[in-house]
């Protein structure tokens, strides 16, 4: 099972435990969608937990699934192309989607989300923010970790992909039409310093999470959109080892925010 996806889950299960998957109130769909599926891990395990359902999942990228259920539908292709699935969903679900659209795409997904979904139909996405932080002063404020989430923030802008996401797409969706939008922000440990059960296997994993992404995501925003000018590849090594020398410091009781939000399609619509 991916990393971040078996976060969500154990993190779900202290507001959700009956469906660890989504919060939008859907008992029975019948047709689910599942944008940036990624592996497909999501959709798959949607497609088992809802047999009835028929649930597709895209993405860019072929998936490196080799079993799916047979109602689930892993499929290539561009969600900012025109859509043509013939059914209306009850459910688009999207989550970690920072950083894949410019500022003026995102405002076309929701309005082809809403398009495309049944009236009554729902919408929930989960966003993570890329600031590390804590409450107990063990993160220094003068640390890389520290200044690392704002780094990324700033190069993001500078190209044109915000990875502010988790911030802006409620009023989004909410400028798309949808109603009935609920907003769910929460801290996702970074290491096993939580002393609760759940928490401390959810750092664990996250910690694992964050260290095996360091290295992509930092050479290709900080080589392209570095600052003052793009740094070069060696320069970007040494800044990760250090990143990352930093992240293992046990000391550091550190987290990272998750915002989740779900509104629905008005049934008039």
């Amino acid at each position: 099972m991916d990393a971040g996806h078996y976060l969500y889950l154990l993190l779900n299960s202290f507001d959700s435990p009956d469906n660890l998957l989504f919060r939008s109130p859907i008992k029975r769909p019948s047709h689910i969608l599942d944008i940036g599926t990624g592996p497909g891990t999501w959709a798959i395990d949607a497609a088992d937990k809802f047999p009835e359902a028929t649930v597709f999942g895209v993405d860019l990228y072929p998936p490196p699934a080799s079993f799916v259920p047979p109602n689930c539908f892993l499929e290539v292709d561009d969600v900012n192309e025109d859509w043509t699935w013939k059914h209306k969903f009850d459910l688009i679900h999207g989550r970690l989607l920072l950083g894949a659209f410019a500022d003026e795409q995102w405002q076309q997904l929701y309005a082809r989300c809403f398009e495309n979904l049944k009236p009554g139909g729902w919408i929930e996405q989960v966003e993570l923010d890329v600031r590390v932080m804590s409450d107990d002063g063990t993160l220094a404020e003068d640390s890389l970790l520290a200044g690392w989430g704002q780094t990324f923030l700033d190069c993001a802008d500078r190209a044109g992909r915000s990875l502010n996401t988790q911030e802006e797409m409620k009023s989004r969706i909410e400028q798309a039409g949808f109603v009935n939008i609920q907003d769910h922000l929460f801290k996702c440990p970074i290491g096993n310093w939580p002393k609760n059960k759940v928490l401390k296997e959810a750092g664990r994993i996250n910690f694992h999470h964050w260290t095996s992404g360091l290295d992509g995501w930092s050479m290709f925003l900080l080589t392209k959109f570095g600052a003052p000018k793009p740094w070069t590849a060696d320069e970007v090594r040494v800044y990760v080892a250090k990143v990352r020398q930093e992240l293992q410091d046990r000391k550091l009781h550190i987290y990272h925010l998750t915002r989740r939000v779900w509104a629905q399609k008005p049934y008039d619509a």
